[in-house]
């Protein structure tokens, strides 16, 4: 069965406004304040008159998901990115949402358990704990753990204390949530030397805690009382990335990695003893054990399988959700259930599936989950000879503004979109996880698959469509823990990937631009969850017809990283990742000149009448060719996931960004 897309198609943007609590929809809201440019700004007259802002409404409006767990006959899940954050009730008997418990901190819980007759949630970007009390209702914050950042997961011990692993200090908290009167917080210390991430925790019936990492894969048991540490992971998979989920039984610890999908099963007594499966996927989500089957999902798939403890035989039983992150799985009385990502719960019904159907999905959305609006992750122009639409990426969704029928609707994608291109009739999205390459089709408004850059590629970066509009080139970095990345070339026409992996040594592609043959392409020493192994981040000539790289350039000494790059009357202009300009001379490789950014955090550029543009989390300023600039709008606090993004209608010259978490449209009227 497919995934219901969340039902906003025809809902006016004064509708969306209004669910998110503010007014004033399609009103000119702001012009350029008095004083707000720099000293060396060009005047007013030389600009024209002052840009005309329009607000138009949430940029991504929805409610994805991080934790979800099962307490009697209803499931509970914590929103991720919104604020407040929810932890919402969904009853199982009559699949409707119960109730919106707003948390008072944190972006989202990862973290859930319940036990006692209360939920736990363990929330990020602070690593707080809060208590739902089910008899009575309450919701209460309980506290913090240390200084770590995520509560990656929480699991409950039969005595009912809860166990928690962290990021980015890989530590194990133990919280005795009676203890003394009130809860009493237990650092446990780092699981493994040198490790981050703590992404999974069970306990056993004896009380020993077992703790998966990353981004180097271990599997760590724990004893509480004495603090001994045993790692228990077969040797095998120690070059895996993590150990993302982990459950026990009775007599067997499960557990599964990424990214190469393996599933290993360690038994409790003798822990030499354990049975590896591969299962040909990238990730196995979540797991859970009933009798002598271990129900797990992977992904890329979005498949649930069963692997029998007492066969050794592995089923594909169903897709529960195709290409879904699945937050939680959980049985009872024979029925299967699962959290996924998009703010989806579904159910296998192994008797159903003998009868042809199996596999129901429900939008929580639909049936009563508070949508709120998500930090954006990127944003694009569609010109389809009118007004036109602008399409801005969120988690696992793409909000599709018609500005024609002042209109705005959510369709599921399978991940976050980091950047968009439009190419003809489409609207190319590079997809984190696993670098996916997907598209929306402008005509019959859906997504397609185009391919997978592959390989080790696991977080694009930026994205540039090459003159003549037959190739493009996609900056990506690779999975965590593992230094480098890539350049994806796609054939726009025949939808053909080609990679060319680690251009420079240690460095991901950040940022690419193109003229003629060359690509121009800025690196990023930055390793997703492990230290970088290069010093300083340089910019590379890379031949589209040779695919070589022909040079190599040091052009801001101690950069670590390019957010973007644009080629322009023969310029190359860049944004590092410490808010430097360049302008520089990209044939004789010579900075013509250097600058900061105006204000904010840095973020893309582009070309709009013949000027570069620069947008940031605060301004929206015009770069000159000697890397000074002109503030055109200042007071953005543009709420960004990622690094702030514009796009521009080549028609009419408008721009389109972020302000808060709302989207706006900047018109220039000269």
């Amino acid at each position: 069965m497919t995934t219901p897309e969340r039902k906003h198609d025809g809902i006016s943007r004064r509708r969306l406004l209004g669910a998110a609590g503010a007014s004033g929809v399609g009103a000119v809201v702001a012009s350029l304040p008095a004083g707000a440019m720099p000293a060396h700004a060009t005047s007013t007259a030389q600009l024209g008159a002052s840009p005309m802002i329009t607000d138009l409404g949430p940029a991504v409006l929805g409610a994805p998901i991080v934790g979800a767990t099962v307490a009697g006959d209803s499931g509970f899940v914590v929103t991720r990115g919104l604020e407040p954050p929810i932890l919402a009730e969904y009853d199982l008997r009559t699949g409707k949402v119960v109730a919106n418990h707003e948390l008072t901190t944190g972006l989202g819980g990862w973290g859930t358990a319940a036990v006692g007759g209360s939920v736990y949630a363990g929330m990020y970007s602070v690593a707080d704990i809060h208590r739902l009390n089910l008899a009575t209702g309450v919701v209460e914050r309980l506290g913090r753990l240390g200084n770590e950042q995520y509560a990656f997961d929480l699991t409950a011990s039969p005595s009912g204390k809860i166990y928690a692993g962290t990021f980015p200090g890989g530590r194990v908290y133990e919280i005795d949530p009676t203890g003394s009167g009130s809860p009493v917080f237990r650092d446990l210390g780092q699981a493994a030397p040198g490790l981050q991430y703590v992404r999974c925790v069970a306990v056993g019936s004896d009380g020993t805690v077992y703790a998966g990492t990353g981004t180097s894969a271990r599997l760590v048991a724990i004893d509480p009382v004495t603090g001994t540490r045993t790692d228990i992971l077969p040797e095998s998979l120690h070059s895996e990335s993590f150990v993302y989920d982990v459950v026990v039984g009775a007599d067997h610890v499960v557990a599964g990695t990424e990214p190469h999908g393996q599933l290993v099963v360690i038994d409790r007594a003798d822990p030499a003893h354990h049975t590896v499966v591969s299962t040909g996927e990238r990730t196995i989500d979540a797991i859970t054990i009933d009798g002598d089957t271990v129900y797990f999902t992977a992904r890329p798939s979005g498949a649930l399988y069963a692997y029998r403890l007492d066969t050794g035989t592995l089923t594909r039983l169903a897709v529960a959700v195709a290409a879904e992150e699945t937050r939680g799985v959980f049985v009872r009385d024979g029925v299967v259930r699962g959290a996924s990502g998009a703010g989806l719960w579904w159910t296998y019904d192994a008797a159903g599936a003998a009868n042809g159907g199996g596999v129901n999905v429900v939008d929580l959305v639909d049936v009563g989950l508070r949508p709120g609006p998500e930090p954006p992750q990127s944003v694009s122009y569609v010109d389809d000879d009118g007004p036109g639409q602008v399409l801005v990426g969120g988690n696992f969704g793409l909000q599709v503004h018609d500005l024609s029928r002042d209109t705005s609707r959510r369709l599921r994608v399978d991940g976050e979109a980091k950047s968009m291109a439009p190419v003809r009739d489409r609207t190319v999205m590079a997809i984190y996880p696993g670098a996916l390459v997907d598209a929306y089709d402008h005509r019959s408004a859906s997504v397609v698959r185009i391919g997978e850059i592959g390989g080790l590629a696991n977080r694009p970066r930026s994205m540039r469509l090459h003159p003549p509009g037959r190739l493009l080139l996609i900056g990506v970095r690779n999975e965590y823990g593992i230094p480098g990345g890539a350049l994806a070339v796609v054939d726009v026409r025949s939808g053909g990937i080609d990679r060319y992996d680690d251009l420079a040594a240690g460095q991901s592609v950040g940022a690419v631009a193109s003229h003629r043959d060359l690509a121009y392409l800025g690196t990023d020493t930055r390793v997703d969850g492990a230290p970088p192994v290069a010093k300083e981040a340089v910019l590379l000539g890379f031949d589209l017809t040779s695919r070589q790289v022909v040079w190599t350039w040091t052009a801001v000494p101690g950069a670590t990283g390019y957010v973007s790059l644009v080629h322009h009357h023969g310029l190359l202009y860049g944004v590092t990742a410490q808010g430097v300009l360049l302008v520089a001379d990209p044939v004789a490789r010579t900075v013509v000149g250097s600058g900061r950014i105006p204000a904010g955090g840095p973020g893309y550029l582009a070309v709009r009448a013949g000027s570069v543009l620069s947008v940031t989390t605060q301004v929206l300023a015009r770069v000159n060719p000697d890397a000074t600039t002109t503030t055109l709008v200042s007071g953005l606090a543009g709420d960004w996931y990622n690094e702030p993004q514009l796009a521009v209608d080549e028609d009419s010259g408008d721009v389109f960004t972020v302000r808060g978490r709302n989207l706006v449209r900047i018109h220039f009227p000269s």
